[in-house]
Order: structure tokens, then sequence, then C-alpha cells
């Protein structure tokens, strides 16, 4: 609530300090970097992944769709593109035909015997 005078900062048409422009999460100064929000409240896109980002069924690291990445969603489960891989011979399924059992994925090739 105090006056600015250098380095100020608008979000959401409000004046901020840009020390006091801060992720929710991490408390983390947010002026010039890449942040996004969720409920009126800023965060850095590292807690924002963290906190609300769908999981990849193949490593459970957060997909967060920024910046162009490509993701593969199937029913409920979701996986990074690098991820979407036959369980047993690791071939990439992106694009291709698969088979499921139970939360394997797999080509046709390793699956003819389910």
């Amino acid at each position: 609530k105090q006056a600015i005078t250098t380095g100020g900062v608008t979000y959401r048409e409000q004046p901020w300090h840009k020390e006091c422009f801060v992720c929710t999460g991490c408390k983390k100064q947010l002026s010039g970097q890449r942040f996004t929000s969720r409920d009126e409240f800023a965060y850095c896109l590292s807690c924002f992944c963290n906190l609300y980002a769908k999981r990849c069924a193949g490593c459970t690291n957060p997909i967060s769709g920024l910046g162009g990445t490509k993701y593969i969603s199937f029913e409920e489960r979701q996986w990074h593109n690098d991820c979407f891989n036959c369980k047993k011979c690791s071939l990439s399924l992106v694009g291709r035909g698969f088979l499921t059992e139970r939360d394997d994925i797999l080509c046709p090739e390793c699956g003819k015997d389910i």
C-alpha cells in the first residue's frame, strides 16, 4: 500500500512494487518471469504445475502444456509425447494404434497375445 516510485508492475490493472509481486505458492518474485494465474492468484510456472497440472501416466511429472508442449490423452490418463511408449518394447505409440492391458499401453505386436 506504499507509493511506487520506481520499478512498478501492473497486474490485472493494479499496481505492485516488483518486490511485492510474488508467487502465491513459493513467494519468489514474478517480475520479469513467466507466470500464470488461477482464481485471481499469480503463480510461478513450477508452483502452478505442481499444484494444478495433470500428471503423466508414464513418468508422473506434471504436463504443463505450456510452450507448445504436446501430450496424449486417452480416457482419464495423459502422457507426455516422449512417455507414450509400449510397456514391453518401448516403441513410441504417438500417432499409432495401441492396446491397453490394465494400466499398460502396448503396441499391436506386443499386445497380440492378450
